[in-house]
């Protein structure tokens, strides 16, 4: 599974015009297109956002480039700046609820972005000291990671905020406890909000993993 995840940095003001843009010229624009197995949108702040795909394979997306770029050009009014893309083949996850193809639920993002010293020793990390907290939280939905050269991303989705926010006291704690400069140069940076679009194409069934 091949992830391209879009971080839009919108104008002032702009949010409202964003979101409605994503509901009824993305998201229709991408419905059926081959090799897309998901994609969803997430609002994390007045001027920021997050937009992610999940492809079957590399070769997917680049099929899709051109229309990727369109979209992007009638979107650049709305932009304060060019949106930093990540893209990268999926190095860790796990589905933790079952969920039907073309279903929709409520959902809540937290995704994280550092630059790891050590893609190794990041991925041990989700491995060994982040996995057990995901198995024992409550409300979560599906986790992921990429890495895309240095950087390393990584994300949760949770039925609400408030299961959310449970889980990320325990999950900062074991960071603190690692020491965040032992793993990555400079500090991580997490983008939290509710999803207010996004679409499955496949089941996604509990036990399933991305990699």
């Amino acid at each position: 599974m091949y992830f391209r995840i879009t971080i839009p940095s919108l104008q002032d003001g702009k949010k409202d015009e964003a979101i409605s843009f994503v509901k009824e010229n993305v998201m229709p624009e991408f419905d059926g297109t081959p090799g897309l197995l998901t994609m969803m949108a997430a609002i994390t702040g007045e001027t920021s956002g997050i937009n992610m795909a999940a492809y079957e394979s590399k070769e997917a997306v680049e099929a899709v480039e051109e229309k990727i770029q369109g979209v992007l050009s009638e979107a650049a009014g709305m932009m304060a700046a060019p949106p930093v893309v990540y893209q990268g083949d999926a190095v860790y996850g796990k589905v933790y609820q079952t969920m039907a193809k073309e279903s929709t639920r409520p959902s809540y993002l937290r995704l994280v972005v550092g630059v790891a010293k050590d893609t190794d020793a990041v991925l041990s990390f989700l491995k060994e000291k982040v996995e057990p907290i995901y198995e024992e939280s409550e409300g979560l939905q599906v986790t992921g990671a990429i890495f895309d050269g240095s950087s390393a991303i990584s994300w949760n989705f949770w039925d609400s905020e408030e299961d959310m926010n449970s889980a990320v006291e325990k999950l900062q704690a074991v960071l603190d406890s690692e020491s965040e400069t032992e793993l990555f140069d400079g500090s991580t940076i997490a983008y939290m909000g509710p999803v207010y679009a996004g679409k499955l194409f496949i089941d996604f069934n509990e036990g399933d993993t991305p990699t």
